[in-house]
């Protein structure tokens, strides 16, 4: 993942000293590359070791790693960039906007490898396998992200719950137990309905995990497993495509994953088999 993309994701969670640094190194990226660490402190007002932690909290060894990441992002700006000035927007041909959601489509979908910890992933799929009954909920843009993840699990022969009603979603997770999962998808994790549905699912002692936007949120802190996307890109007509293709790519993992440990290839094909019938109607 970018090292600009990562800081910009982070930033929320981030303390008052190291929101400096990383709003310091966004809007001066240009300048990076000849600051030492002590010529960084110097410049913001902090001490030394607030930018090697700093640097270390991003998972770089220390400062020369940060900023050897930070350069070689601006470099591959400044060639994305390049192209698109090339092709002014009124008149940017189809295949440069292939090239150009592609190149982003690729950054989204490593940054969500990079922000979500294997040992979280494998704990939710553990609990999605042996769930008797699983319940999906996602409204408005997160819906389209959550009825595709309901048919995946429908495909595996999963218990499935799922409603674009509100109401009956909350009324649904008061059916819910132990042994049963509530999956729930919410772009900025504030959904007020998403947060009824989840502690009305807790206190019937179902398991939750949030699919939410990368960072602290009602929903991804109340959640017994946060697992996060991000969308990657400030322009208003990409930000929400990138940041759904993120949410959709976790599922489908998780959905291979899932489809690997039950071994559900024949009930798959079968499934497969009921929709060419329908296609030929």
């Amino acid at each position: 993942m970018s090292c600009l993309l990562k800081i910009r994701a982070m930033r929320d969670d981030m303390s008052l000293i190291e929101r400096k640094l990383a709003d310091f190194i966004l809007d001066n990226t240009h300048l990076l590359r000849d600051y030492s660490s002590q010529q960084l402190a110097d410049a913001i007002g902090v001490s030394q070791s607030s930018v090697v932690k700093f640097s270390q909290k991003l998972g770089y060894r220390g400062y020369p790693d940060l900023k050897f990441a930070v350069n070689e992002a601006v470099i591959s700006a400044s060639s994305q960039q390049r192209r698109v000035t090339s092709h002014p927007s009124q008149e940017r041909s189809i295949a440069t906007s292939f090239r150009e959601l592609r190149d982003a489509t690729y950054a989204v979908l490593q940054g969500v490898a990079d922000l979500n910890e294997t040992e979280k992933l494998q704990h939710a799929l553990k609990l999605l396998i042996a769930a008797e009954t699983i319940q999906v909920a996602g409204f408005g843009k997160s819906a389209i992200v959550a009825k595709d993840f309901v048919l995946r699990l429908m495909q595996m022969g999963k218990v499935t719950l799922s409603s674009t009603d509100p109401a009956l979603q909350i009324q649904m997770a008061t059916t819910l137990s132990e042994g049963n999962v509530l999956f729930v998808v919410s772009d900025g994790g504030q959904n007020s309905d998403i947060l009824k549905i989840v502690r009305q699912a807790k206190s019937k002692g179902a398991k939750v995990i949030s699919l939410t936007r990368y960072g602290n949120n009602p929903t991804s802190i109340l959640a017994d497993i946060p697992i996060f996307a991000l969308g990657g890109d400030t322009h208003v007509r990409t930000d929400s495509v990138l940041m759904q293709l993120g949410m959709q790519h976790l599922c489908h993992v998780l959905y291979v994953q899932m489809c690997q440990a039950l071994k559900v290839d024949a009930l798959l094909e079968e499934s497969m088999n009921s929709h060419n019938l329908l296609d030929t109607k």
